[in-house]
């Protein structure tokens, strides 16, 4: 089983990652994209029986390089990082979604990235800006796999920001890098109607080893006791419950239970 590294770039108070201010009056934070989108593409790669690592799951801006370093340390088989493009500060005509890597990747990361980039035209039909090449890159010159970086619209577009902050479209970009990611690995794509007609039921997560994150927090509340699994050990958690754990535990709500 493949383990992808999903990266959602900045963070909530990353300055100047945002949209210009909308007709209504409101803005977007770069990472409000960022964040959704990346959670999309970790419930339809799970769904297409992927292994995931979300490299930045704080709010706060991540270093790269403890992005980078999670995925190396976890051997990531590989690493996608989820950002929308900007022009300049204010609304203008540059639109369209490009992928980049890293100027001195093999023929597998082009694979991968062409793989991606062709699946987010289909499905988006936004402009099609292309592979780019970088040198300087934190996360896709230093990650030890094939990694991509996909610029999924602009911040700066009117029309692109529109289509940025709306759910549907963060669900379709998901689900085109996940068809990508699919199609490299020779995985036949499983859509979401597919799976609910296959198993109308929530996957569930019996060790701690096989959470795709939250595995520290869970960890602790086993080792207190808080938590227990049935006589076999197994813990019986679907995602959903393990959210719920990690908020609770943000709140220390299991601080005032001891």
């Amino acid at each position: 089983m493949k383990l992808i590294a999903v990266d959602a770039g900045h963070g909530m108070d990353t300055a100047g990652k945002r949209t210009p201010t909308f007709p209504d009056g409101t803005i977007m934070k770069e990472n409000e994209f960022n964040r959704a989108t990346a959670k999309f593409l970790v419930e339809a790669l799970e769904r297409n029986g992927f292994k995931t690592l979300l490299t930045a799951p704080e709010i706060t801006d991540t270093p790269l390089q403890t992005r980078v370093k999670r995925a190396n340390k976890a051997k990531a088989d590989a690493f996608i990082c989820i950002h929308a493009n900007a022009y300049d500060n204010k609304w203008n005509d540059a639109n369209g979604i490009e992928s980049w890597i890293y100027n001195k990747s093999g023929n597998k990361t082009m694979k991968l990235a062409e793989d991606i980039q062709k699946e987010l035209i289909a499905i988006t039909k936004r402009k099609d800006r292309g592979i780019k090449k970088s040198s300087d890159l934190y996360v896709l010159r230093y990650t030890n796999m094939i990694a991509v970086l996909v610029e999924c619209g602009f911040l700066t577009n009117l029309e692109e920001a529109t289509l940025l902050r709306s759910e549907n479209y963060r669900k379709k970009c998901a689900e085109a890098i996940c068809k990508g990611i699919c199609k490299y690995y020779n995985v036949s794509y499983q859509s979401e109607s597919v799976q609910d007609n296959i198993n109308c039921c929530p996957k569930r997560y019996q060790k701690v080893s096989e959470l795709p994150y939250g595995k520290e927090v869970v960890q602790m509340l086993i080792d207190k006791e808080l938590l227990k699994g049935n006589e076999k050990g197994d813990l019986d958690l679907t995602i959903d419950m393990v959210r719920l754990l990690i908020i609770l535990y943000r709140a220390k709500v299991f601080e005032k239970i001891e």
